[in-house]
C-alpha cells in the first residue's frame, strides 16, 4: 500500500508560536501530497496554567472566553502561516482546553493519522517547567509523528 492512501488526516499543534507556524504550512504540504484532511489542533489552558485549572476550573463566563479568544489565535495562526484556512484540502480546526501533549496524541489516535508538531522552540528551564510536548507526543502517540525544526537555528548558523 502506497504512503498516500495510509494518511487520512494530518492533525497538527500550533500555539502561534514560529515553530509551530513552520509545522503547520508543512501539516499542510503533508495534508495536499497525501490527499488528506489537516486537522490545525490549538490547545489553551487559563493564564494560571494546566495545574490551577485542574484544582480550580475558570467559571462558565470565563471558559467561554478563553475559548473564543483560542478560536481567534488559532484563525490568526492560519493566516499567517498559510494565509487563512485552505480551500485545496478539506480542514478541520478544533480548539481544545487542557495538556497539550495529552490532547494532542488523543485527537490523532485513528488509524491512518499523521501528527505533526514543532520542535521545542522553548528554552531549557521551559522544558524543565512545563516539558516538551514534541518529546511527550514521540513518546505517546499511537502514529507516525513528524517533528518539525522551526530553523532559527539553521538560520542563526548560516
Amino acid at each position: 500500500m502506497k504512503m498516500d492512501q495510509c494518511v487520512r488526516r494530518v492533525v497538527v499543534g500550533v500555539d502561534g508560536s514560529r515553530g509551530s507556524l513552520t509545522a503547520l504550512r508543512k501539516a499542510a504540504e503533508e495534508a495536499r501530497q497525501h490527499h488528506a484532511a489537516l486537522r490545525p489542533v490549538l490547545v489553551y489552558t487559563s493564564p494560571e496554567g494546566d495545574y490551577v485549572d485542574m484544582m480550580w476550573p475558570p467559571d462558565a463566563e470565563t471558559a467561554r472566553e478563553l475559548a473564543h479568544r483560542a478560536q481567534e489565535d488559532l484563525k490568526s495562526a492560519c493566516r499567517r502561516a498559510l494565509g487563512g484556512l485552505p480551500d485545496d484540502v478539506p480542514c478541520e480546526p478544533v480548539v481544545a482546553h487542557g495538556p497539550a501533549g495529552p490532547l494532542l496524541v488523543a485527537g490523532a489516535a485513528e488509524d491512518g493519522d499523521l501528527l505533526v508538531v514543532g520542535g521545542s522552540s522553548h528554552g531549557p528551564v521551559h522544558r524543565l517547567l512545563h516539558g516538551s510536548v514534541s518529546l511527550y507526543c514521540l513518546r505517546h502517540a499511537y502514529g507516525p509523528v513528524l517533528v518539525v525544526p522551526d530553523g532559527t537555528e539553521a538560520k542563526a548558523n548560516a
